[in-house]
């Protein structure tokens, strides 16, 4: 981030340290200060802070610049986007705008690619619910067809590249086409953006048309974001409408077409709330008046104004994706209002300690640590494929990810052994043997829970080389039993993932706590392991460790 960029938003001068302070009190992480600018980190649920337009917005109404929500102005652009039905069960929603008269520098487009490539992370989950085209608007000819086509049938020139390509070339060939593949192949089908001349524009979610592409000679820009969540598109149009907007350009709306609804974008309507003062100084424990906390919120960048005694009504512009709860008003007059905010110390002299579960956890790492065992970290989050389908595991059913973020991560873990054979997988290069364990949480399914789930402390270990066995293993849950004080009993007992006649259950007052034995090579051979392993996985909180 560029002070001097920022200065140029806000039409003053603002030095570095300045600057650095205005971004920690805006909760953005200031990591270093330097001579060529500040490195520093937004949240994500800021999705406006993706530019330095969206910054330097914020810092208008700390500044006492502007108050209140930015005036924007929308006109009607006469521009159609019609959707075709084939287009329903690949990628269902588009919304569009138009923005005239830019005067688009180099570092303006670098920002601008910069941020739709943040927006695309934060609000589309990589692409899978939002998918943003930047067009140059001179290059298309109004009305704009959503549709969808077969990948071997669609033909046109990608962007950086100099010859036509089939969207199925583009999938196989292109660095971005494989990378997003995965988000249109299962389809058969390629979803477009295709103007009145028959050009294609975009190939969303992967690519757009070289035809359309934004240089510094172009004025006008025509904005398309496709997706599979309406609400996300619709905010992720919002954020790059307004960013525009501030760096000079002119807001029109296009008409959305889709069978008989018609919708004209951005949609640029404030969102209202109440908000009862009370409740804004009963969060903060302040005692700010009626007039203190509406101007508050009105730096901002929030429509404040009183509604009765204590009520106070606050419109949220659209660009403001993380209001989601009336307590996000206390958050935001904090911001505004710190130096009225004074720290106190508690009444009260207390002394943290370590939870009972937490010494008897670490005391079991002593234990294994001991025992010539290595601590290994794995994730909570996990992968079926690795956890369920190399080992041949169907029950129970894992707690699974919706929309997860990386297909790395798709289920939350139930065992502690797989992310070892992994550990194992990632050190077979290392010499033998290799002995490593882990103390960590696992997630069963739990429907007296209120959240469905409870979370399990477990303990594992493996080890492996050429004579790895059960004898030695069983030689590990014996110490610890001992260790634990606990009559730990084995009863013998196959399981899909070790070699039959070499496992057992391992039986701590009359219910199975655990397991012990030869890991099965077919599953070694899946993890691409090579040498024996033994493993045991117990359940420490069946053990009564703790209170």
């Amino acid at each position: 981030m560029r002070p001097e960029r920022i200065s140029k938003f806000l039409g003053r001068e603002i030095g570095a340290d300045q600057l650095s302070e205005l971004l920690a009190r805006l909760g953005i992480s200031v990591d270093e200060v330097t001579g060529e600018g500040i490195k520093a980190e937004y949240n994500p649920n800021r999705p406006d802070f993706s530019s330095h337009a969206g910054i330097a917005r914020a810092l208008k109404g700390l500044l006492g610049i502007e108050l209140g929500p930015p005036r924007v102005t929308c006109r009607r652009s006469g521009w159609r986007v019609i959707v075709d039905g084939s287009v329903k069960r690949v990628r269902p929603y588009v919304v569009a705008g138009l923005v005239r008269g830019l005067r688009l520098d180099e570092q303006d487009i670098a920002e601008l690619i910069a941020m739709q490539e943040d927006l695309h992370w934060v609000l589309g989950r990589d692409r899978k619910k939002v998918a943003i085209g930047l067009h140059d608007a001179s290059k298309v000819r109004p009305p704009i067809r959503y549709l969808a086509r077969p990948l071997s049938e669609v033909r046109f020139v990608p962007l950086h590249e100099s010859f036509p390509m089939t969207a199925e070339e583009i999938l196989e060939r292109l660095e971005t086409g494989r990378k997003y593949a995965h988000l249109v192949r299962p389809h058969g089908l390629a979803p477009l953006l295709v103007d009145a001349k028959g050009d294609v524009l975009s190939f969303p979610p992967v690519i757009n048309s070289s035809l359309t592409e934004v240089t510094t000679s172009t004025s006008d820009v025509f904005i398309d974001v496709t997706g599979t969540d309406p609400e996300a598109i619709s905010r992720a149009l919002n954020v790059l409408v307004y960013a525009l907007h501030d760096m000079g350009g002119r807001l029109y709306s296009v008409e959305v077409m889709d069978g008989r609804r018609r919708s004209r974008t951005p949609d640029l309507r404030s969102e209202r709330w109440r908000v009862d003062l009370r409740t804004v100084n009963e969060v903060l424990g302040v005692a700010l008046s009626e007039r203190e906390a509406v101007r508050a919120l009105r730096m901002m960048r929030l429509g404040a104004r009183l509604r009765g005694k204590g009520s106070i009504e606050v419109d949220v512009p659209p660009y403001r994706a993380d209001v989601l709860h009336p307590v996000d008003f206390a958050e935001e007059v904090f911001i505004a209002m710190q130096e009225k905010v004074v720290p106190e110390f508690p009444g009260t002299l207390t002394f943290g300690g370590l939870l009972s579960e937490t010494r008897a956890a670490d005391a079991i790492r002593s234990a294994f640590i001991g025992l010539g065992f290595t601590e290994a970290f794995n994730t909570v989050l996990s992968n079926y494929r690795r956890d369920y389908v190399a080992l041949s595991i169907s029950d129970p059913e894992p707690v699974r990810i919706l929309n997860p973020v990386s297909a790395e991560y798709d289920i939350l873990r139930t065992m502690l052994l797989p992310g070892l054979l992994s550990t194992l997988a990632a050190n077979k290069h290392n010499p033998y043997p290799q002995r490593f364990f882990e103390v960590g949480d696992v997630v069963l399914h739990d429907p007296s829970a209120p959240e469905m789930a409870r979370r399990v402390l477990r303990a594992a270990c493996v080890t492996s080389h050429s004579s790895a066995s059960y004898s030695e293993i069983k030689a590990v849950y014996e110490e610890f039993s001992r260790y634990v004080k606990r009559q730990i009993s084995a009863v013998e007992r196959d399981y899909p993932f070790m070699i039959p006649g070499r496992s057992v259950s391992l039986v701590y007052n009359g219910r199975e706590i655990g397991l012990a034995g030869e890991v099965h090579p077919a599953v070694l051979e899946s993890f691409g392991l090579e040498m024996p392993v033994a493993a045991m996985e117990i359940d420490l909180q069946a053990l009564g460790l703790w209170s």
